[in-house]
């Protein structure tokens, strides 16, 4: 399958998957409002931290590993399943003690934070592996088809749901974070079936261990900077800002992760490219610049938009507590440009296995962020937030570029010299 079928396959797929991801964000917030919703987003960003730091971010591992066909995809497929549990023990012993001195909270239960947190934790890791193994396969359509149905599913049931005073204790809390083991147990089984890996149960022998963690353990410290290069700010806006700020804060940053869609669909077919040796170096270069071109065009468009219709849109859409996204949404979407040229670029150094540029651009980004809120957020809040991200997502992006560029002829400005070719090269997608 040619690189432009795969990218056509992937934003179909994976798009409708993010069309329903967009639309249960936009039922939970309008059900919520801003202030609890706020509070389970911000729960939610703590449980990824731990997603990465507990499963060392095995994942990219298995996804490296099956794309350049090194280890057996039913090896890694049982890998995964035991991986994941083992994680989710012992995470499960961790939180069961932490939670003894967790600010003595009446908000939350022990139990209900321990269901939230394995339900998570444990559902997000399976779905980041086996996801991983699909499109390392090539299959875009099954894992997306099937995430699509349960999406759905959660869409339907939350209008029907009543309110309660206590959302923290509701029915629809503990149904949305019970979709998501589900979502991971459904790839698992899906995986398992489809490559009739119930065949043969294995795992990786000990070498092949080696390989698999040494790979993990370099793009952790990756994944980890990624993270806090993304997220920090949330807890500066926790912190300084009011809940209501908090929930419309992390409304423009999900926002904003939801117009990465297309160059994470994207890098998800690079990275499989490059690894697995399927295109050239200098092919995915020009790949590479073309879609920075039309990421270009796209984001233009976007800010024009956002910058017209933004102040009544938001309210509209996610309900009148989050009327303050306007202004933070705007500072933040130059910086959500540099990210998607950045995620491109990133799956570029990931499957050359050059996980050190990643790291060392990530880190460089994180150290403006975290000087950057420090001192402004305490006096400026929402908007200081977006603007240092934005900053601090433009120095990790040029990082990046300037590697890049490197090792091969290209210039900055050629991300604004979109022509004729790269419009046939987006019909070639189209077609196929």
């Amino acid at each position: 399958m040619s690189f432009q079928k795969q990218i056509g396959q992937s934003l179909i797929w994976r798009g409708l998957y993010f069309i329903t991801v967009l639309v249960m964000n936009v039922f939970l917030a309008r059900y919520f409002e801003a202030g609890h919703a706020g509070w389970i987003f911000y729960l939610l960003n703590n449980f990824s931290l731990i997603v990465i730091l507990a499963g060392l971010t095995m994942e990219t591992s298995v996804n490296y590993y099956s794309a350049k066909r090194g280890i057996a995809d039913n090896q890694l497929a049982w890998f995964s399943v035991v991986w994941t549990l083992f994680i989710s023990v012992v995470v499960f012993i961790a939180l069961w003690f932490y939670f003894g001195s967790y600010k003595n909270t009446t908000a939350i239960t022990r139990t209900e934070y321990l269901f939230y947190a394995t339900s998570y934790i444990a559902g997000i890791q399976l779905t980041n592996f086996f996801c991983s193994l699909f499109y390392a396969n090539k299959n875009f359509f099954l894992p997306n088809f099937l995430m699509v149905i349960l999406n759905l599913f959660v869409i339907l049931i939350i209008p029907k749901q009543e309110g309660t005073e206590n959302t923290n204790t509701s029915l629809i809390i503990k149904l949305y974070f019970a979709f998501f083991i589900v979502t991971g147990i459904t790839l698992a089984v899906a995986f398992i079936i489809k490559t009739r890996s119930w065949k043969k149960i294995a795992i990786p022998v000990f070498f092949d261990l080696r390989l698999l963690l040494k790979y993990a353990l370099v793009a952790l410290a990756a994944n980890v900077i990624f993270f806090l290069v993304y997220r920090v700010d949330y807890w500066f806006v926790k912190k300084y800002c009011t809940p209501q700020e908090l929930g419309n804060y992390i409304q423009v940053s999900k926002l904003g992760q939801m117009l990465l869609i297309i160059p994470s669909i994207i890098s998800s077919v690079v990275f499989p490219h490059i690894a697995g040796g399927v295109t050239g170096l200098a092919e995915m270069k020009d790949n590479i610049m073309r879609i920075g071109r039309l990421t270009t065009m796209l984001y233009l468009i976007c800010f024009m938009m956002f910058a017209l219709a933004g102040s009544w849109a938001f309210p509209f859409i996610f309900g009148p507590t989050f009327q303050l996204m306007y202004l933070p949404f705007l500072f933040l979407l130059p910086g959500i440009w540099a990210l998607s040229n950045l995620y491109i670029l990133s799956a570029y150094f990931g499957g050359i296995n050059k996980v050190r540029v990643n790291v060392q651009g990530a880190g460089l980004g994180l150290l403006v962020i975290l000087a950057g809120d420090y001192f402004f957020i305490p006096h400026y809040g929402m908007i200081a937030a977006a603007i240092v991200s934005t900053v601090g997502y433009f120095v990790n992006f040029i990082y990046s570029f300037v590697i890049f560029k490197q090792e091969h002829p290209v210039s900055f400005t050629e991300y604004w010299r979109i022509n004729i070719k790269d419009f046939q090269w987006l019909k070639s997608i189209v077609r196929k």
